[in-house]
């Protein structure tokens, strides 16, 4: 389940499994237990927290690439080398 508004929501011109195949690495060295699933139009990436939730990247399929919505949990939880891995994929 993903909680309430992303707090970041781009569109990539690759495909979700193109773009998942970049993110899922840069998350990993960062965050080891990183997980990816597929889902029924894409992707989701779930990096899991000790501390609070999990952060999410849903990657779904959309006209012309992927849209990616990054959720994340409270501002001091937040890890920024993911959110960079999100936008140096796109």
């Amino acid at each position: 389940v993903v909680p309430g508004e992303p707090n970041i929501s781009k569109y990539s011109d690759k495909a979700p499994k193109e773009y998942a195949a970049c993110v899922l690495p840069l998350w990993r060295q960062e965050i080891p237990g990183s997980t990816q699933s597929a889902i029924s139009n894409g992707y989701r990436i779930t990096a899991p927290s000790i501390i609070t939730a999990d952060e999410i990247l849903v990657i779904v399929k959309s006209k012309d690439g992927s849209q990616v919505s990054l959720y994340q949990g409270p501002p001091w939880a937040k890890s920024g080398a993911l959110r960079q891995a999100v936008r140096d994929c796109l």
